[in-house]
């Protein structure tokens, strides 16, 4: 009965797992679970040097892709020779590698070299789908175009144009978006469309600025347009963005899976001297943190520097290298309609005056402009009747502005001087004076007021907000109060102007 006892309970331990009977054999390491993010995390080589400065570390680019150079080195008196001429002053592959070169210098950057890159469009099958439809749309608006059918090669083109630049093969096959680009701009010029075809061919010389034609084998009108288009892209071209806007390049860096993106472009400057034009965007930021110009004498010996700048998070002066060139400062004019009215007047109650205003201000500095405006009123009636006349004024305004921009809307507050030149002004409470004019008789001339001074002249104040339409166009309003100060003696009858304006502008 003892042993059977002991046989259960020997038997339950063992189910339980109290007791191994089991010779004991080593068990497979589990790994331990992982840790909150405070556990320090063993750095490699490259990334301990930034321990001390972690913050900047995580705002470093980490994985950056380098688009084909675009060589914008050209003349459109040689855009009908049989082959374009290398620039030996420029030497293109030693260039592209030299940026490699640099990047892959600091180990924590991953690098997309360009024929990696065009690789990686290339290869994606969804676009490499829409590649082939562009191609076969090419191909019919050849054929239409050589069938003497310009309508139709027009709208064949244009549906390959659209769907080349959809899946970026300026970037991974400039040559075969060039050729539907080139074709499409032809055809425009060929159906009698100069302005479309002008611009179809100047985005064409931008995807492939070194084509080459054979003499003859457009007509003349079209060769003639050719050389026109290439001539205005070389002087007018955005040779700084090769591939187009930060929108853009941001979608290009979502396709690549990579956090940057660095375009080179050669071009000659004004003199005729080759230089680097090179830009870094940042694609999380959605920002380009440089933008330079490097003379081609001095390419190699700052490139470095200004790519290690800009890797190492420090800021870069923008065009470095280059003589910085005068750009025009933006300029605003509006023309709004006004009202104002005085907060002294010689009429028992208030009188009205209404017309309009037209001004001009220009940037100076960021945050500062000047400004001018001019001003046209005409006085209406008060209820008394107290006004015997109309009159008519003209306000000559002028003084600085200071600006504060947020997105569409610009704030400004305008200190400035006041010059107002008045017409004839007559202001009485006598009846007789109101029915038969202040020259009669009847009228008692000691009621009868004038302006001594027909020019007054103080201090203004305005603080208004331009609302942006689009590009160029804006909505302005704003409202503005004069104290006028001169002549001495002559203000008691006629001061402190106060008004509102709204009106449209352009930006220049």
């Amino acid at each position: 009965m003892a042993a059977c006892i002991v046989r259960c309970v020997t038997v339950a331990l063992c189910a339980s797992g109290l007791l191994n009977t089991r010779p004991a054999r080593a068990q497979p390491r589990v790994p331990p679970r992982a840790q909150p993010t405070t556990q320090r995390i063993a750095l490699p080589p490259s990334v301990e040097l930034l321990r001390t400065d972690l913050t900047d570390a995580q705002k470093r680019v980490r994985r950056v892709a380098i688009l084909p150079l675009r060589n914008a080195v050209a003349r459109a008196s040689e855009m009908l020779a049989p082959t374009a001429p290398r620039d030996a002053a420029v030497d293109l592959v030693r260039l592209e590698q030299r940026v490699i070169d640099v990047l892959r210098s600091r180990d924590f950057v991953t690098v997309m070299t360009p024929s990696a890159v065009q690789r990686r469009l290339a290869s994606d099958a969804g676009m490499a789908a829409t590649a082939r439809a562009a191609q076969a749309r090419y191909r019919l608006g050849l054929e239409y175009y050589l069938g003497l059918s310009s309508a139709q090669a027009i709208r064949s083109l244009e549906e390959s144009v659209r769907l080349y630049r959809e899946v970026y093969r300026d970037v991974s096959s400039p040559k075969a978006y060039a050729d539907a680009q080139f074709m499409l701009g032809v055809s425009l010029v060929d159906a009698g469309n100069a302005p479309q075809g002008h611009v179809a061919l100047k985005a064409a010389f931008a995807i492939s600025p070194q084509r080459r034609f054979r003499q003859g084998f457009f007509p003349p009108r079209v060769e003639r347009a050719l050389h026109a288009a290439m001539t205005d892209y070389l002087s007018t071209g955005r040779h700084s963005r090769p591939y187009g806007s930060a929108a853009r390049l941001g979608n290009i860096a979502k396709k690549l899976s990579v956090d940057a993106v660095i375009t080179v472009a050669v071009r000659n400057d004004k003199q005729g001297n080759a230089e680097v034009l090179l830009s870094a965007y940042h694609a999380r930021r959605n920002r380009f943190e440089a933008d330079v110009a490097l003379p081609i004498s001095a390419t190699m010996s700052q490139l470095e520097g200004t790519l290690t700048r800009w890797l190492d998070c420090v800021p870069i002066q923008s065009r470095v290298g280059a003589k910085s060139k005068s750009r025009s400062k933006p300029v605003f004019m509006d023309t709004s309609a006004a009202y104002a009215q005085f907060l002294v007047q010689p009429t028992r109650k208030v009188f009205h005056s209404v017309g309009f205003a037209a001004g001009v201000s220009q940037l100076v500095r960021p945050g500062l402009e000047w400004f001018a405006r001019v001003n046209m009123f005409t006085s209406l009636s008060d209820p008394n009747r107290d006004l015997l006349h109309a009159f008519n004024s003209v306000r000559l305004l002028a003084g600085v502005s200071f600006v504060l921009k947020r997105g569409a809307f610009r704030f400004w507050l305008r200190p400035g001087f006041d010059l107002h030149a008045f017409g004839k002004f007559f202001a009485s409470i006598d009846p007789d004076c109101k029915l038969f004019g202040e020259s009669h008789h009847l009228c008692d001339a000691g009621t009868v007021r004038t302006l001594q001074q027909d020019l007054l002249m103080g201090f203004h104040l305005a603080a208004g907000t331009h609302v942006a339409l689009g590009r160029r166009f804006f909505v302005s309003t704003h409202v503005s109060g004069s104290a006028y100060i001169f002549p001495l003696s002559n203000t008691d009858d006629l001061n402190f102007p106060i008004g509102v304006q709204a009106g449209l502008g352009y930006r220049f």
